[in-house]
């Protein structure tokens, strides 16, 4: 069977799947084309913070335990025209060798050049081991859809012990790799009343202290040996941080002020000092703190047969490592031969007028067969 990897970047585009909306029906149709192909599919259903309905996949195609696992993610960033884009974002517009349109990039394209791989293939074909095909929910949301799958998928814990194919944007090159997330919410609770009364309460006051305390911790790891890896670029990440009291007028004392901080730990680096810190410092000024940890950050030794492997199958002599965050995050958990390798520059991601060259796609089929071949049908390292 085959299937044609720009038409199938343009069908999975279409479906307009913002992390806010719906994904269930680009999942439907992934769905029916794994099982065209061969695969048997395991949907995994739920829903979201907000009510809304999500849906991830996990297909397997062929007989064992480990094997290959192609990895991606049909969530998309929000996009509209007004925003700058040359026509609809949902609709594929191609010039010049690219095509343009919302995912196609991040990563609805190396979705589809991950299906159309697959479709090379028979179950029968694949003696060795079998192929899996994940395609989660909420990737751009804390990676919600692959904890998910890491947590309630059967085909997953069969997967596991075999190699994992992250196909984020890479242009390609092996990513053995990324850092993790951490994020912080922080609310201070006032009262409202005009401030010529004098009988409000300024949110903000008790606020300052705790962001000073903040600007304390982003120097610490901006400069901290402690939390830098030379392994990437740049070598630390900074806590960002971010406020806001929504006041509606400047006559009004702000009744709440809220402090988002964001952070990108490195593997291998302990932040839960710098969280009690600021739990500290929080309950010292009376103020509500979440803790939010999606996970943490994907290593995998850049001496480990899948880097090795992936180094061999994409003829480059050196794997990397990258600023962003992946399903990693999740799926590392249980799976720990993993590396991130797709088509695509990272650098369109969330981008007005996203983009992909057709060649990195075609490109990316070959290179997802080449690898079914080599792990599932020769059953080489």
């Amino acid at each position: 069977m085959k299937f044609d990897v720009v038409k199938l970047t343009k069908d999975l585009v279409s479906y307009n799947s913002e992390s806010l909306r719906t994904n269930v029906p680009v999942t439907e149709h992934v769905a029916s084309v794994m099982k065209k192909i061969g695969f048997q599919v395991e949907q995994l259903a739920y829903d979201d913070v907000n009510g809304v309905p999500k849906l991830c996949l996990v297909g397997k195609l062929g007989k064992g335990r480990g094997g290959l696992t192609l990895m991606s993610h049909d969530d998309v960033v929000p996009a509209k025209k007004e925003e700058g884009w040359v026509g609809d974002p949902y609709t594929v517009r191609t010039s010049k060798g690219k095509l343009y349109g919302r995912g196609v990039c991040d990563m609805k394209g190396p979705l589809a050049a991950t299906l159309c791989a697959a479709a090379r293939y028979k179950a029968k074909d694949l003696s060795s081991a079998p192929l899996f095909i994940i395609v989660t929910a909420d990737e751009e949301i804390q990676a919600r859809g692959a904890w998910e799958v890491t947590k309630r998928s059967r085909l997953f814990e069969e997967a596991a012990g075999g190699y994992g194919l992250i196909c984020e944007p890479t242009l390609l090159k092996v990513v053995y790799a990324h850092k993790g997330s951490l994020g912080l919410r922080v609310t201070s609770k006032g009262r409202a009343a005009h401030t010529s009364t004098l009988k409000g309460t300024n949110a903000n006051l008790a606020m300052i202290p705790f962001l000073a305390e903040m600007s304390k911790i982003n120097d610490l790891v901006l400069s901290s040996k402690r939390y830098r890896n030379e392994e990437f670029n740049p070598p630390h990440s900074e806590w960002s941080i971010g406020i806001n009291d929504n006041n509606v007028a400047t006559n009004i004392s702000p009744v709440t002020s809220v402090c988002t901080v964001n952070h990108r730990p490195m593997p291998g680096i302990d932040v839960n000092p710098l969280i009690e810190r600021a739990r500290a410092k929080a309950k010292a000024q009376g103020l509500k703190i979440e803790i939010f940890k999606p996970g943490n950050g994907l290593y995998t030794s850049p001496d480990a047969s899948i880097v090795q492997t992936a180094l061999k199958m994409t003829g480059t002599r050196k794997a990397g490592t990258v600023a962003y965050g992946t399903d990693g995050l999740a799926f590392s958990t249980k799976m720990k031969s993993l590396v991130v390798l797709g088509p695509g520059n990272i650098a369109q991601a969330h981008t007005v007028d996203e983009w992909v060259e057709i060649d990195q796609l075609k490109k990316g089929v070959d290179l997802y067969a080449r690898f079914i071949d080599h792990v599932c049908v020769k059953g080489q390292a």
